[in-house]
C-alpha cells in the first residue's frame, strides 16, 4: 500500500526525520533524499575518467576499460553515479544488512535523480523494461529482501518502466566478496537462467537491469548475454555505486 502525498508530509511535519548520516535536522522541502545538503555534497560521486560501458573508475579519459576494449560485454551502457566509497558504503550496509528501509528509500531516490538527469539529456537511454538482478532463494530468505528488487521497483514506479523478473539464481554459490573477475566468473557459471514464460515480453526490447553495487561487472556480463541470447535487442545497467579498480583506493 502506497502513502499519499499530502499524508506524507504531514507525517513529515509531526515526526520528523534526521539525516540518515549525520542526523542533523532536514528541510523536508529540499531534502528529499533523507539527507541534509551538506551529506549529499558528501557522496563519492564518479567523476568522468569512467569506462563508458562499465562505469570503472580509470586515471585518464580513456573512453573504455582495459576489459571492456579486450573482452566486449554484452551490455551496452551503464548508469551508475557513485563509486563504493564511504559515506555511501555504510548507507547500502544498512539498507542489505541492517534491514533498515529508510536507507533503501535513501539510495532508490539518490539514484532516481541520477537516472532523470540522464534520460532528460538522452532520451536513448530510457528502456523498456526494468530487470532487477536474482538473488537465491536461500540468499533472499536470509536477508529478506532482494535489495535490486526493491530498487527496481522504486525506480519503475516513479518512471512509469514496467519491472519484469526475468531472471533467476539456479545456484547458490559462495560469496563473491574478495574475488577477482576471472574467479567471480567460475564462481556464476551456470548459475543464471531466464524464465522460458517471460522470454516473449522481452523479444526486440530495450532492458535495463537494476543492483546496488556493480563490483568487478561478472554478473552484469553473465546476465546480459543471458538476456540477449534470450531475445532483447539492448541491455544497459543500472546500479547506485561502482567499485574501484583492485589496488585504488576506496576512500575508507
Amino acid at each position: 500500500m502506497t502513502t499519499s502525498p499530502w499524508l506524507t508530509r504531514l507525517l513529515d511535519h509531526l515526526l520528523p526525520c534526521p539525516c540518515l548520516l549525520c542526523d542533523g535536522d532536514l528541510d523536508t522541502t529540499t531534502d528529499t533524499t533523507l539527507l541534509c545538503q551538506t551529506c549529499v555534497q558528501s557522496l563519492p560521486l564518479l567523476d568522468s575518467y569512467r569506462c563508458h560501458c562499465c562505469s570503472l573508475p580509470l586515471a585518464s579519459t580513456a573512453y573504455f576499460c582495459g576489459q571492456c576494449l579486450a573482452e566486449p560485454a554484452s551490455f551496452t551502457a551503464s548508469i551508475i553515479p557513485y563509486r563504493y566509497a564511504y559515506p555511501l558504503d555504510a548507507l547500502i550496509h544498512r539498507f542489505k544488512y541492517q534491514q533498515q528501509p529508510s536507507a533503501g528509500r535513501c539510495l532508490g531516490k539518490l539514484l532516481l535523480q541520477h537516472i532523470r538527469q540522464r534520460l532528460e539529456t538522452d532520451p536513448r537511454l530510457r528502456p523498456d523494461l526494468l530487470v532487477p538482478v536474482p538473488l537465491h532463494w536461500r540468499r533472499r530468505w536470509q536477508r529478506g529482501f532482494n535489495q535490486a528488487s526493491l530498487l527496481s521497483r522504486q525506480l519503475g514506479q516513479a518512471l512509469g518502466i514496467a519491472v519484469l523478473p526475468i531472471c533467476t539464481r539456479l545456484q547458490h554459490t559462495h560469496s563473491q566478496k574478495g574475488l577477482n573477475r576471472q574467479e567471480r566468473l567460475r564462481n556464476l557459471r551456470r548459475a543464471f537462467a531466464q524464465e522460458p514464460k517471460r522470454c516473449p515480453a522481452i523479444q526486440g526490447k530495450h532492458l535495463a537491469l537494476v543492483d546496488d553495487v556493480v563490483t568487478t561487472s561478472a554478473t552484469a556480463r553473465c546476465l546480459s548475454e543471458l538476456l540477449v541470447r534470450a531475445g532483447a535487442a539492448r541491455v544497459d545497467i543500472w546500479a547506485l555505486a561502482r567499485t574501484p579498480a583492485p589496488g585504488e583506493s576506496n576512500g575508507l
